[in-house]
């Protein structure tokens, strides 16, 4: 019997059946994401509080310890940074590598309500998405930094993760898990269409072209594959359309940025940092220069900004070497394949789940959203939930 529809500001407390917050996905995984609300969960402070998190989900709920390609490849990296802070332990941070341990543990606790995980994980997402989606917008439109910055002359949401395209990354993801909990009968259609526009004018506030064609594609996906959202689909691209132009207007770009903004190449103006994560890579390859020690190597930009590797990969090389940026990879490339096979599932929560873990993955190839470990968390904790529920 499928749960009536409710509005979402009513579904943590009104869901049937065992409530959300009786599960470790609600004690620890949904604080463990909501650290996305901390300066976006990377700096020290945030991360020192999710290994917290972290011990205590250990502690009270255990780990399902069976081998998985992902968990393999974030507990190898993991590995290489504690080495690689052992081994500069006088110039290098402690608090990333605490992030790092902290990761593939809830990932483990999570896998322990791996049967439950798909149908509760879209609810948190949600809420997540639209809190940071709203405290982006709030900041753009009281130019209120670094919930907003202007960057090249373009005022560009920022929320609460102080980067434009994580805010971007973090509506796509919770743009599917609306829609999905929608499909599911969770939630009504005019509070899916009130939180899919909320999602998708933020998507256009941070002027991330990349965050822009995912938002096409979520909906273009959920249109075609789900019959039952395709209205709720089209009421969210026609009143988006308004959405996104307030957006804009409130942004008020000159023209010439504008043009300045649109003619940076989103993937090209990686490659000065690309080149020298390689060089400073091939120079310490065993080791690297220490966890959070990136800056050695390129250092930071004219407002004190630190400039990081635009690529998951390339970034563990340099700070904790050739192991880290092996285990990096292979986690990658099991969060991406996880992805994958969501977005060919029927169902619309596996489909949501999907739709998160390849974000997330794809944009360890060009951006360092990776930095922000409960964002890492929820594409991880994404994959694991479309695991098969006896593996």
């Amino acid at each position: 019997m499928k749960r009536p529809p409710y509005g979402i500001w009513l579904l943590a407390s009104d869901r049937q059946a065992t409530p959300i917050w009786h599960s470790p996905i609600g004690v620890f995984l949904a604080p463990a994401l909501g650290l996305m609300l901390w300066h976006g969960g990377f700096r020290s402070s945030a991360q020192v509080a999710l290994a917290g998190v972290a011990a205590l989900g250990l502690l009270l709920y255990g780990a399902d310890l069976r081998p998985t390609l992902l968990g393999t490849g974030l507990a190898v990296a993991a590995a290489a940074a504690v080495a690689s802070l052992a081994w500069h332990r006088d110039r290098s941070s402690i608090a990333p590598v605490l992030a790092a341990i902290a990761v593939p543990c809830l990932v483990a606790v999570a896998a322990r309500g791996r049967a439950r995980l798909a149908a509760e994980l879209p609810l948190v997402i949600a809420l997540l998405g639209t809190t940071v989606a709203t405290a982006g917008l709030a900041g753009l439109v009281l130019r209120t930094e670094p919930l907003a910055e202007r960057i090249a002359g373009v005022w560009r949401a920022q929320g609460t993760l102080e980067y434009p395209p994580a805010l971007g990354l973090v509506c796509i993801c919770a743009l599917a898990a609306a829609l999905a909990l929608h499909a599911d009968g969770t939630l009504d259609r005019p509070s899916t269409v009130t939180v899919g526009v909320l999602l998708v004018g933020s998507v256009v506030a941070t002027f991330d072209r990349v965050a822009w064609v995912e938002a096409a594609a979520v909906l273009v996906l959920f249109g075609m594959r789900l019959t039952a959202v395709r209205r709720t689909v089209l009421l969210i691209a026609a009143v988006s359309v308004i959405g996104g132009v307030a957006a804009l207007a409130v942004s008020h770009p000159s023209r010439a940025a504008l043009e300045r903004h649109l003619r940076h190449g989103p993937i090209s103006s990686r490659s000065d940092a690309w080149r020298a994560s390689w060089d400073g890579f091939s120079d310490r390859p065993w080791l690297g220069y220490g966890p959070g020690q990136f800056t050695k190597i390129y250092g930071a930009d004219s407002r004190g900004r630190v400039s990081l590797a635009h690529d998951a990969i390339l970034e563990q090389a340099v700070e904790s070497g050739i192991i880290a940026a092996i285990g990096t990879a292979v986690a990658l490339l099991a969060m991406l394949l996880a992805g994958v096979r969501g977005l060919t599932s029927p169902d619309p929560l596996r489909l949501s789940a999907g739709v998160a873990a390849s974000a997330v993955a794809l944009s360890g190839l060009y951006d360092f959203t990776w930095s922000f470990a409960p964002l890492l968390l929820l594409g991880a904790i994404s994959a694991i939930a479309l695991q098969r529920r006896d593996g």
